[in-house]
């Protein structure tokens, strides 16, 4: 368990896990599945395309974290659910979804695994999805509210978790 920044309390280590490392955890563990008990893939004349759609959202996935984590920089506040945030980001991609970082992630994952013609790892998307939405989405959501009050119940009110 980790301190969650505020009086002490602790978070379920789950919640404190980088989603990052889940997600490529579970990528990679994708990849070696196909490798050891490989599923058929398409061959056919669609393959470019399909890898080139699955780069481009990869990117797009990269380009929304990175654009992401730059608003919270220049708000000189955390991006780790266990650090006291200082202030509440509701703008650039935050004006569409509460959580862009995990939306970039999932985005990211899904254009590698099409990309990298891995279909093991598209089930296996389930695993950081599920922690994200049952663990950590919860425990920050309470931390903000509790750090924010009514300006943060006023933003979930309007914006969507996911998209």
């Amino acid at each position: 368990m980790a301190t969650t920044g505020t009086g002490g309390a602790r978070a379920p280590w789950l919640a404190t896990f980088p989603a990052p490392l889940a997600f490529a955890g579970c990528l990679g563990a994708g990849i070696l599945v196909q490798r050891l008990l490989p599923l058929p893939v398409y061959d056919g004349p669609w393959v470019p395309m399909l890898q080139t759609a699955g780069g481009l959202l990869a990117t797009a996935g990269l380009l929304l974290s990175l654009a992401s984590l730059g608003l919270f920089a220049r708000g000189r506040t955390t991006i780790l659910p266990s650090g006291a945030a200082s202030r509440l980001v509701v703008n650039g991609p935050y004006r569409v979804s509460r959580n862009p970082m995990y939306v970039s992630l999932v985005a990211a994952y899904v254009g590698l695994a099409i990309y990298l013609r891995t279909p093991w790892a598209l089930p296996l998307l389930a695993l950081p999805v599920l922690q994200l939405q049952r663990v950590m989405i919860p425990f920050e959501e309470a931390r903000m509210q509790a750090l924010f009050g009514q300006a943060y119940l006023d933003y979930r009110a309007r914006v969507r978790r996911w998209l």
